[in-house]
């Protein structure tokens, strides 16, 4: 038997990774903040209706949508803790001079990596979106099959999202620039930015902030169109206000772009990536 016919293939390493990961995930504080971020979330929507004096709304999908439309923050956060600084972590912390050196691909150990985020944030989308429902279903006693597309939205644009913190994680020098980076993208700078160009009546259907919009909207029937709305001014003139909303499909094809061009630009850089002295 030769030496090579010992190393266990591709694939089994990448799963090895995988697995690792995930273990490392379910012992950080990390997860465990994103499970607390997602119990405060459903107990606020769940009380401040009632503590307010109103009920919960009578369509199944009108109720599931007070849970959604808070699903792409759960996603940057759990990108932002999980997965950007995955890749920098390996060169600040030294861990490159073990692994590199061992019979493992770069692109097994970024395939492994990659994986193991995205199912730990699907996970926890699963969680979030399995209680809700189970609470509206309770509450309702129905649930809309909307709240199913919703969900499959919402795990493509994880990915995504994933993508562009590894392509973070693959550039910068250490874990805590990748983190503040990452969250600054997704939260303030490109919402700055959609407000910005839908003020200037500008769509911005390439920005992928703007396109997870589609997680919330296609739970509503008939789905939104584009209006522009018109405010007499006093004295004489009018203030537009232009409403934008995603395509689905133009949407899912941003988060695809997203995905594949930024692992690409990422794998790209983490394989060409020296150990600094």
């Amino acid at each position: 038997m030769t030496v090579d016919s010992n190393i266990p293939s591709d694939f089994s390493q990448m799963m090895t990774v995988t697995r690792y990961e995930f273990l490392k995930y379910l012992r950080s504080r990390r997860l465990l903040g994103i499970f607390v971020l997602e119990f405060l979330m459903i107990a606020l929507i769940m009380v401040v209706p009632p503590a307010l004096g109103r009920d919960y709304p009578d369509d199944p999908a009108e109720f599931s949508q007070l849970f959604v439309q808070w699903v792409w923050f759960l996603i940057i956060v759990g990108t932002t803790l999980l997965a950007s600084d995955s890749l920098v972590s390996e060169f600040q912390n030294r861990t490159g001079y073990l692994i590199f050196p061992n019979p493992v691909k770069r692109s097994v150990l970024f395939a492994g990596k990659f994986l193991a985020s995205v199912g730990i944030i699907s996970a926890a989308l699963g969680i979030f979106y399995g209680v809700s429902s189970v609470l509206v279903f309770a509450v309702r006693g129905s649930l809309s099959e909307l709240t199913a597309s919703s969900f499959g939205l919402a795990i493509l644009f994880a990915i995504a999202a994933v993508s562009v913190a590894y392509l973070i994680s693959a550039v910068m020098k250490g874990s805590t620039g990748a983190l503040v980076l990452t969250f600054a993208l997704f939260f303030p700078i490109l919402l700055i930015a959609d407000g910005i160009l839908t003020f200037a009546k500008v769509k911005p259907d390439f920005s992928i902030s703007f396109a997870s919009g589609v997680i919330n909207y296609i739970m509503e029937t008939p789905y939104p169109k584009d209006f522009v709305q018109t405010i007499n001014l006093p004295g004489g003139g009018v203030f537009e206000i232009a409403n934008y909303y995603p395509e689905v499909t133009t949407a899912i094809l941003v988060a695809i772009a997203y995905s594949v061009i930024s692992l690409l630009l990422a794998f790209i850089i983490f394989s060409r990536r020296e150990m600094a002295a």
